[in-house]
């Protein structure tokens, strides 16, 4: 199929159906009011890439593209009915621009996903839709309105992870049949590809990319020499670019750091994005180089070129670096290949405590660390804050009191488990403290309110640090029943099909047997069809001696009747043959006969004489 990359197209909606002015005129009913109904919608078209093409051949033959108008209205209430969309299917990474303003309407990188290009107009309204209270009788409507229309200009670009580019010849081609399954025409003379050739890589499992060979590129492109460089466009959307340079040399006259530079040049000449794009230099065609010579050449090169990216030595033809080359750029590919943006659902967003962002296991060892802190100061400077990603503080810790510590104390490391029950767990044994009637305040001495102040405070941590410790013990024992739960749901659909299985078995039994039964009825039908055939057959068997006597007598017939008028001839023939036999005589009998007088003449005048 011939590559065509770029197309121009008439493309037009239809226009929306008029609206009908019409009344309700029946028997008996005077006064029926309006019934005129509203034209319908024009037809759309609309865009939608498809994964299975790969050319715009077939707009480059069919260039208008024309929806159906809108029905109009009718009486008796009837709406016009809607004119069909049309859709047109193009290979994905298309670009439909419009040619008059040079906008660029729609990007198909998404198979399957409709884009609208041009919108239908909508329905003009009937008299019907006017009445109201004060106009019983409206005799307005009013006309469709006219679709969209445009001229839009297709352009292909190919989607590829890797591009290939250099001089003709450089083993672009064969390389992109190393390393993928690609089969792209390939011989010795120049300009052998005449259009862009995809081939898929595969790293390994799950480890692909797309590779796009051009067509040769050569010095003087921008001003149309060869093919021109019309085919760079299918290099815009790559990742990265490889530089396809033939080392071999086996023309002496051409210089390849030249020609390096000159595609290098051509590249800046036709866009300085893709001039920008990260490249590498792939040295092709080492295998016609002497082994000793390689590294000399690939050195001077790289000198003569002031090269400092990356550069690949391989053979293309000889499958030699080839799978190096497939691993290094995949790795490349991988890391610049752009996640899409992961979506938040706001109904399950953050909340406002940072609770959430805490592990269970994080949040009791949170929670263990800060009473730790509660019961001894040095503790406080020990304790580890447990920190998330986002590098908030748990405000399980925030939301304890501090508690000063005296000078010169030194931070102790502790040992969560070596810390008593009642301070790991205070939440189930709450301090007896916190129930205590207060006493009056004249009784209470200075020195007891100032002891009992470290005890109120951790109180009331324990208080504050209550409803935590509920909802981590409700959500360890909810866990076991979420994981039934969904382990539930997932064995759902097993359990359903197991029990349409069950439910299938006997209606495929019975499937089974009357296939089975099939080929036996099928031969208890041919055989009561053929039974009277058989009969006939049998009569014909009993009957063929009597027909062959029959037979014989019809072709004796004739026979016999020339026997029987053979013998009513015979006596005739036999006087005809006795008649034969005497005719002779008689002829002389006459003969003589006529003969006598002259004889009795001759006699006299002899007798005369």
């Amino acid at each position: 199929m011939k590559f065509v990359d770029e197309a121009t197209i008439e493309i037009a909606a239809g226009n929306g159906g008029a609206g009908c002015a019409s009344f309700r005129r029946e028997k008996f009913i005077p006064f029926g009011g309006p019934d005129g109904g509203d034209g319908g919608r024009g037809g759309s078209v609309w865009a939608v890439a498809d994964r299975n093409l790969n050319t715009l051949i077939d707009y480059r033959y069919t260039r208008k593209h024309i929806a159906r108008n809108g029905e109009a209205g009718r009486g008796a209430d009837q709406f016009g009915g809607a004119g069909p969309d049309i859709t047109l299917r193009m290979p994905v990474g298309t670009i439909v621009s419009d040619i008059e303003t040079g906008e660029v309407m729609a990007e198909l990188l998404d198979p399957d996903t409709p884009v609208l290009l041009c919108k239908g107009g909508d329905g003009g309204f009937g008299n019907l839709h006017f009445k109201s209270s004060t106009n019983r009788a409206p005799r307005q409507k009013t006309a469709g309105w006219p679709g969209e229309a445009r001229t839009v200009k297709l352009e292909l670009r190919v989607l590829a992870d890797v591009g290939l580019l250099g001089l003709p010849n450089a083993g672009k081609s064969t390389l992109i049949t190393a390393i993928s399954n690609a089969r792209p025409k390939i011989a010795d003379y120049p300009f052998t590809t005449l259009h862009p050739n995809l081939g898929v890589v595969r790293a390994g499992p799950e480890r692909s990319f797309v590779v796009a060979d051009l067509p040769g590129l050569i010095e003087g492109a921008a001003e149309g020499a060869g093919l021109g460089h019309l085919f760079l466009r299918h290099l815009q959307r790559t990742r990265l670019l490889l530089h396809v340079v033939d080392l071999s040399c086996l023309d002496e006259s051409l210089d390849p750091v030249a020609q390096a530079k000159g595609i290098i040049e051509e590249l800046r000449k036709y866009d300085q994005a893709l001039y920008d794009k990260p490249r590498w230099i792939v040295l092709n065609k080492l295998d016609m180089v002497p082994t000793e010579q390689r590294a000399a050449r690939v050195k001077d090169f790289i000198q003569r070129l002031g090269w400092k990216g990356t550069v690949l030595e391989i053979s293309a033809l000889a499958r030699e670096g080839t799978e190096l080359l497939v691993h290094t750029v995949y790795e490349h590919v991988a890391q610049h290949k752009q996640l899409p943006p992961v979506e938040i659902d706001p109904r399950f967003g953050a909340p406002e405590s940072t609770h959430h962002d805490l592990t269970p296991e994080e949040l009791d060892a949170q929670i263990a660390a800060d009473v730790a802190a509660e019961a001894s100061p040095a503790a406080a400077a020990a304790a580890p804050v447990v920190r998330k990603a986002s590098g908030r503080r748990s405000p399980v810790r925030a939301a304890a009191p501090a508690v000063p510590r005296r000078a010169g104390a030194k931070a102790a490391a502790i040992d969560i488990e070596s810390l008593p029950v009642a301070v790991l767990a205070p939440v189930t044994a709450p301090a007896p403290v916190a129930k205590a009637s207060p006493a009056p305040a004249p009784a209470v001495k200075k020195p007891v309110a100032k002891k009992a102040a470290p005890v109120a405070k951790k109180v009331a941590a324990v208080k504050k640090a209550a409803p935590v410790a509920k909802k981590v013990a409700a959500v360890k024992k909810a866990a076991p029943v979420a994981k039934k739960a969904a382990a539930a749901k997932k064995a759902a659909p097993v359990a359903k099909k197991v029990a349409a299985v069950k439910k299938a078995v006997p209606v495929a039994k019975k499937v089974a047997a009357a296939k089975k039964a099939v080929p036996v009825a099928k031969k208890v039908a041919a055989a009561k069809k053929a039974a009277p055939v058989a009969k006939k057959v049998a009569a014909a068997k009993k009957a063929a001696p009597a027909a062959k006597k029959v037979a014989a007598v019809k072709t004796a017939a004739p026979v016999a009747k020339k026997v029987a008028a053979a013998k009513k001839a015979a006596p005739a023939a036999k006087k005809v043959a006795a008649a034969k036999k005497a005719a002779p005589a008689a002829k002389k009998t006459v003969a003589a006969k006529k003969a006598a007088p002259i004889a009795k003449k001759a006699a006299a005048r002899k007798k005369s004489a």
